[in-house]
């Protein structure tokens, strides 16, 4: 294997040791690789520091060993979406907080980046950065080690300073243009082997639209380089053995060339399976050659976010579709033997009766041309920063105020399950429930039929 795919950076002499930490969230049945760690530990390793990853998600007494790793450290690194993964973020930052002030605990991930004040008011962190941190995270604890102020020039770090949060607020784009590899030496790769030999890969970071609903359009995209990508691919299903590689990027099917880049390279390895997620124009922007051929290189399955069979409400949410597109491609997939994954949303704000009536005509128009589609519903959850938040929050709903309300917050996918859905209005709601409940019943996310043996999730499989 090339050195610059698994470096084992050679450092003369740490400058210190540096924790980062991963949560766990939910109940998924395959672990895939905290990538985000993966790509900003090299860039701290070539600065000099000496660092390690912990993941709550394959540590069952992961406490006990960040306690350990601790110990000799002078950085926590933290990073945590908003929703239940942040309850073992919060107590991860409080055993360093707990073990030795000198600690500084550094956060970063979606939600800090919208809400970075919730850290501060807690007492939880020392530093908040927004957005990708690759090129800006080293300069920031060489100010820490070298107790030196943090260059003015730096942008996306916030940090406290005589009572009042100082630093620039200006989010970083996302970054992937570099030759530098995963750290893949930093962790026990076997334990993110699924029990289906399935790899998660993420080609490219954010993501070029601007959805009303999503957290990731606050963040701009970004691709690897070509040779990046190769030798990536080609460690994990190569050397790695990994059999079916899929790739995690929301609009992975966005640029032809290079999908068909990654194709003829999965092609020329043989004898593997991959899949990605596309936007409903999937079946306009490939001929059926190109299709035909991605199916023989190993695609087995593409995932679309439908999110609404209702043209108005995928205007609302700026998803640039038309609901015709949705079932145009099923169509297709299904003619060349292609697994489609279908998920909606339902209970957004601004949604009627007649829009939950077209998403659920949508879902029968679309197994009707492909009656092997898997379909997945989900309940709307407001995220920070995003348009359709500030919507709900104009319509009634009251968002959480700490870190701990954030982590406590339901995300089940039954509205038995959540008493938050206050952005619609009572009698609106009572219908809407009474309709969703008798067409889908005693609903089941896929995690939970999944685990009964009921259905397997195309990205597990």
């Amino acid at each position: 294997m090339e050195n610059n795919v698994i470096r084992e950076t050679n450092v003369k002499k740490s400058k210190g040791k540096v924790v980062l930490f991963f949560p766990h969230f939910g109940a998924d049945q395959d672990v895939w690789m905290p990538f985000p760690y993966l790509y900003l530990a090299p860039f701290l390793e070539e600065a000099g520091y000496e660092v390690r990853i912990i993941d709550s998600r394959i540590e069952n007494e992961w406490e006990i060993k960040l306690k350990r790793e601790l110990k000799d450290a002078f950085a926590l690194g933290i990073t945590s979406m908003s929703g239940p993964d942040l309850k073992p973020a919060i107590e991860a930052a409080q055993i360093a907080r707990d073990m030795n002030n000198d600690i500084k605990v550094i956060w970063g991930g979606h939600h800090v980046s919208a809400l970075p004040e919730d850290v501060f008011n807690e007492k939880l962190g020392d530093y908040v950065f927004l957005g990708p941190a690759e090129f800006t995270f080293p300069v920031v604890l060489d100010s820490i080690y070298f107790k030196k102020d943090i260059p003015s020039e730096i942008k996306g770090v916030l940090w406290e300073k005589n009572g009042k949060i100082v630093g620039n607020r200006q989010v970083n784009a996302a970054v992937f243009d570099y030759e530098a590899s995963p750290a893949y030496h930093l962790i026990d790769v076997e334990k993110y082997r699924s029990k289906n030999n399935v790899v998660a890969y993420f080609k490219t970071r954010g993501c070029p639209f601007k959805c009303t609903f999503c957290a990731t359009a606050n963040f701009n995209t970004s691709h690897k380089l070509k040779e990046q990508y190769h030798r990536e691919i080609k460690y994990l299903m190569e050397d790695l053995n990994f059999k079916c590689l899929v790739f995690r990027d929301p609009t992975f099917f966005l640029k032809a060339s290079t999908v068909m880049d990654c194709a003829q390279l999965l092609d020329s390895i043989g004898n593997r399976k991959w899949k990605g997620q596309a936007r409903g124009t999937f079946h306009r922007q490939y001929t059926l050659d190109q299709m035909k051929y991605m199916r023989k290189s190993g695609l087995t399955s593409v995932m679309f976010g439908v999110e609404s069979g209702s043209q108005r409400m995928l205007d609302i949410m700026i998803k640039k579709v038309k609901r015709e597109d949705y079932i145009k491609s099923a169509q297709v997939l299904g003619d060349l033997g292609i697994e489609m994954y279908a998920s909606f949303m339902f209970a957004m704000p601004r949604e009627t009766i007649d829009d939950l009536k077209q998403s659920i005509k949508l879902m029968h128009e679309i197994k009707k041309v492909n009656p092997n589609v898997l379909l997945q519903n989900c309940i709307f959850l407001p995220l920070p920063a995003t348009n359709m938040f500030k919507d709900a929050i104009e319509l009634g709903y009251k968002p959480p105020n700490t870190l701990k309300e954030w982590s406590d917050r339901g995300i089940g996918s039954k509205f038995e399950e959540r008493n938050d859905i206050t952005w619609m209005k009572k009698s609106v709601y009572d219908e809407y429930v009474k309709i969703y409940n008798e067409e889908f019943g005693e609903y089941k996310h896929a995690y939970e039929r999944e685990k009964s043996g009921e259905y397997v999730n195309p990205m597990h499989e």
